[in-house]
C-alpha cells in the first residue's frame, strides 16, 4: 500500500482534473482515498493515467466509490466471469454507436452514480470524449429560466435508447444476440426533474439524457421541443466543457449525476476497446 498523497491538477477550467501519484495495481490508503474523494465531488470528473491494471484491480478500486452494477441487457458484451465489466470495442467491423451527449442510464429509476472507464487500446487518431459540467450549465441559466425548470420533471424512456434512432448501437446489441425491442418491452419510462440535487455536495444540474429523454412533463408537445431544443444547445457550451484524448492506461471515473458526456465517434475504422463499469446510484431527487 502506497503512503504518499496523489497529486491533483485541473484539467480545465469548467470541469475535471487529472490525479498523479496512485498506482493502482496497489492498494490505495484511506488518506489517499479521503483526498481522491474530495477531488471527485470538487473536479466531477478524474483522470488516472498511465495505469496498468488488471479486470479485478478496476473492479477493487471503482467499488470504493459504491456498489458496482450488472445490466442483465448487457450480459453478453461483458468480460467473462466478470458481469459488473461492459467491454466497448470497436473496430472496421463493428462501428461506434452512440455519439450523442448523454448521462448514463437515465431510463432508470435507479441511475448510475458513476462510471469507470479504462482504456485498453486507443486509436490512432480521434475517439476522444467530452465531458460537461452541469452543475454549470444550471447555474448558467437566467433565474426566470432556473425557476421554471425547477417545477418541470422529464420522461425518460430505455426503449429510446436502444430504438431505431440509435441504429448502430441497436445493430451491435443484435450482433449479441439481444433483441432490444423484446427485452424493454415491459419497462415502463421513469420520470426525473429537470433539475437535480446531488446528494453529496447539495449544488443542482440540470439532468437530461437526449438517448433516453422523450418529453418535458407539464408543458405543451411543442413547448417540450423548444426547451429541449434549447438545453441541449446549452449542454454544448464550449465553456463547459472538457475535452479528453485518450491514452492507453487512462482511467477516467465521472459523475453521472453533476456531467454528460460525449465519446465522438470519429475514429472508424481504427480500433478502440474500453472496459467500463457503472457504480448503483439513487433516484435523481430534487431539494427546494
Amino acid at each position: 500500500m502506497s503512503g504518499t498523497l496523489p497529486v491533483i491538477e485541473p484539467v480545465s477550467p469548467a470541469i475535471g482534473a487529472r490525479v498523479t501519484g496512485l498506482d493502482l495495481s496497489q492498494d490505495v490508503s484511506d488518506q489517499a482515498w479521503k483526498t481522491v474523494q474530495d477531488a471527485f465531488h470538487q473536479y466531477n470528473v478524474l483522470v488516472f493515467p498511465g495505469q496498468d491494471i488488471s479486470v479485478e484491480q478496476q473492479k477493487s478500486f471503482t467499488a470504493r466509490f459504491g456498489p458496482l452494477m450488472t445490466h442483465s441487457h448487457l450480459l453478453p458484451m461483458t468480460v467473462e466471469g466478470h458481469p459488473e465489466v461492459m467491454v466497448l470495442h470497436n473496430n472496421e467491423q463493428k462501428p461506434p454507436g452512440l455519439n450523442d451527449w448523454h448521462t448514463d442510464n437515465s431510463g432508470w429509476s435507479e441511475p448510475p452514480l458513476g462510471t469507470s472507464l479504462y482504456a485498453k487500446v486507443t486509436p490512432k487518431v480521434g475517439g476522444d470524449t467530452l465531458y460537461g459540467n452541469m452543475y454549470l450549465a444550471y447555474e448558467t441559466l437566467s433565474a426566470p429560466m432556473q425557476e421554471l425548470l425547477l417545477q418541470l420533471t422529464a420522461t425518460h424512456d430505455v426503449r429510446k435508447a436502444f430504438g431505431p434512432d440509435y441504429g448502430n448501437l441497436q445493430k451491435s446489441l443484435r450482433k449479441k444476440g439481444i433483441d432490444p425491442d423484446q427485452q424493454f418491452a415491459g419497462q415502463d419510462p421513469v420520470e426525473h426533474p429537470l433539475i437535480r440535487t446531488h446528494p453529496e455536495t447539495g449544488r443542482r444540474a440540470l439532468y437530461i439524457s437526449n438517448p433516453y429523454v422523450t418529453r418535458i412533463n407539464g408543458v405543451t408537445e411543442s413547448e417540450s421541443r423548444a426547451l429541449l431544443d434549447f438545453l441541449r444547445r446549452h449542454i454544448e457550451t464550449n465553456e463547459l466543457i472538457y475535452r479528453h484524448r485518450w491514452t492507453q492506461g487512462d482511467l477516467v471515473i465521472w459523475d453521472n449525476r453533476c456531467t454528460q458526456h460525449l465519446a465522438v465517434a470519429d475514429y472508424f475504422p481504427h480500433e478502440r476497446l474500453m472496459h467500463r463499469l457503472n457504480i448503483a446510484g439513487e433516484k435523481p431527487f430534487l431539494k427546494l
